[in-house]
């Protein structure tokens, strides 16, 4: 118990027992930093070194930087992880669920906690009003009580730590000469003085204290130390329900990441692509009513293009980017036709050649008149979800012709204008008639 000078006794003779366990040479190699702490009165027995100086910044800046040395790429927000579906979106919910249940039980625990601190607050507080209440020199007495008390504790805590009873006779045995041995007991006795001093300080204080100041001070201690442990315990309870909070906020993002790129069954389209290829249908239908493009046929070329921005396992964030960027191969003439760069490499990252970008693989020339912006962020990016389906869809609406897009003879000039090949348009057509009984059936 605090303040009480019983406890203080039992507990030096607990460390007396404690530090004949250390070594030998443990109790030689602390010796001399234990003695001059003791002799100065200092505070705890080992000290931290102080930290290195900073190093000086160097005198030039450096290599000047590369002519064409890339610009440093944005930081990747959080993706949808590979191999999202069905399954996975079920377990990430569930983890929402049980995170939830969890960081209620914490919230309640903490809450619980902080109102069981107000009556421990009042007692110290009530403590602390009567100590204030104390005359000028009672409250002289107890200081000197109470600093006499931690100087006393100090030392049995170094002592426990720097080797006990047993180390001034191992430090006077490891004299070199008498020389040696007379500075050494000087020291041992300057040190051995020092404690005894401190001792009796703390037992002319306690002598000096009537009993009534004694429970005061007693009671004073005992009071702060239940509100300190009654603090830790409430403070653990709200660090613990902030983790928690921390925690289902990053199992409600992996769920709606899981929920983007899971596909929409029965389709194979991931949910994110298709309100994309949706939004777009309905922004065309705003725009250009007598267009009659349906998402189906954005799907369509969206799945011939990237595999709805699968490509190569390119993975999903929740604005509808697509990392790693989606890029075709150089136009240089060998497989395809040959078109020089046009864009200094702003959106393919060759300034040789263009390449077609993003999931509905635009070159950037074609782009540069699209540009289309589908999610509102005010970036016009050809490797977004978003803003390609929608550039997908103004393109093919350019082509529409008086009939509008929602026949296959209204679609296959569209498809043709998009990729000048006749396989190519067969092939689109074919998913566009896969997805549209789809949305027939519900999709």
């Amino acid at each position: 118990m605090a303040g009480s000078g019983a406890a203080d006794v039992l507990t030096v003779t607990c460390t007396r027992r404690a530090r004949r366990r250390a070594t030998a040479l443990q109790r030689a190699r602390r010796l001399a930093l234990v003695l001059i702490l003791l002799i100065a009165g200092a505070g705890p027995a080992s000290a931290e070194p102080d930290p290195p100086p900073e190093p000086l910044p160097p005198a030039t800046p450096g290599p000047p930087p590369e002519e064409d040395a890339p610009a440093p790429a944005p930081a990747t927000p959080p993706l949808a992880p590979p191999g999202a579906d069905e399954a996975g979106r079920a377990r990430a919910a569930a983890e929402v669920r049980t995170a939830e249940v969890a960081l209620k039980a914490a919230t309640v625990a903490a809450k619980r906690k902080a109102r069981a601190l107000e009556p421990f607050q009042r007692r110290l507080a009530a403590s602390q009003a009567r100590m204030a209440l104390l005359g000028e020199e009672e409250r002289r007495v107890v200081e000197e009580l109470a600093h006499a008390r931690g100087k006393v504790r100090k030392l049995a805590v170094a002592g426990y730590v720097h080797g006990g009873d047993a180390l001034p006779v191992d430090y006077l045995l490891r004299a070199n000469d008498p020389a040696d041995l007379m500075r050494r007991r000087s020291l041992v006795k300057s040190a051995t003085e020092t404690r005894q001093g401190t001792v009796r300080e703390y037992e002319e204080a306690g002598r000096a204290v009537s009993t009534e100041l004694r429970e005061a001070v007693q009671a004073l201690d005992e009071d702060k130390a239940a509100f300190r442990q009654a603090e830790a315990e409430a403070t653990t309870a709200a660090a613990i329900a902030r983790q928690l909070e921390a925690e289902l906020e990053h199992r409600r993002q992996l769920l709606d990441l899981v929920a983007a790129a899971a596909p929409a069954l029965p389709s194979d389209i991931p949910r994110l692509f298709l309100d994309a290829y949706r939004s777009a249908a309905a922004t065309l239908a705003r725009r250009s009513p007598n267009c009659r493009l349906t998402w189906p046929a954005i799907a369509a070329i969206g799945k011939i293009e990237s595999n709805h921005g699968r490509y190569r396992g390119a993975l999903l964030a929740l604005n509808g980017d697509v990392y790693p960027r989606i890029l075709g191969i150089p136009l240089d003439g060998t497989r395809s036709a040959l078109i020089h760069d046009t864009d200094l490499g702003h959106l393919d990252f060759d300034t040789v050649y263009d390449r077609a970008v993003g999931p509905m693989q635009f070159i950037p020339s074609t782009w540069v008149r699209i540009n289309a912006d589908g999610n509102g962020d005010g970036i016009h990016d050809p490797n977004n979800a978003y803003d390609a389906a929608l550039g997908t869809a103004a393109y093919l609406c350019r082509a529409v012709p008086a009939g509008g897009l929602d026949t296959d003879e209204g679609l296959r000039p569209a498809f043709f204008s998009y990729n000048h090949s006749q396989a190519y348009v067969e092939m689109v057509l074919g998913w566009a008639h896969t997805y549209q009984a789809m949305a027939a059936g519900g999709l």
